[in-house]
């Protein structure tokens, strides 16, 4: 094999390497929502990834508000949904969170532990005014 062909070919494994290993997050939490007297909101996520053996038990799932991590729990009956009732700041309108994967995948002769974070959501907590519907008579 010459030189020229080794680079070829490694371009190609690098290439399959970088496109053929994604995730895809679903973010299933609504945008909007009333805000609870109690302070606990319903956060749901679907991820899902290509990566060789990283869809397995020990995936853990949270979703991040600030700087803490929050623990999700997977949902019963499907691979790759998680969901949690979390205690959000009430003092905010509108509350900025993320999502954070942690898992393992398969490595030379042992797993790995890799992390996957979510793009930032937004959750607004603001109640629109009641409409006032006019009686038509």
């Amino acid at each position: 094999m010459t030189l020229r062909q080794f680079f070829a070919s490694a371009l190609v494994a690098g290439l399959f390497a970088a496109t053929g290993c994604t995730s895809r997050l679903v973010n299933l939490t609504p945008r909007n929502a009333v805000g609870t007297a109690s302070g606990v909101h319903h956060f749901e996520v679907e991820w899902d990834s290509s990566l060789r053996g990283a869809n397995n038990p020990d995936v853990q799932a949270y979703v991040m508000i600030g700087e803490e991590l929050l623990p999700l729990q997977r949902i019963p009956n499907t691979a790759d949904r998680w969901e949690g009732d979390v205690p959000i700041p009430t003092d905010k309108p509108v509350i900025s969170y993320r999502y954070k994967f942690d898992y393992t995948r398969p490595g030379f002769g042992a797993r790995v532990v890799e992390s996957e974070l979510s793009p930032p959501y937004f959750l607004d907590l603001r109640t629109a005014p009641p409409v006032q519907l006019r009686n038509s008579q």
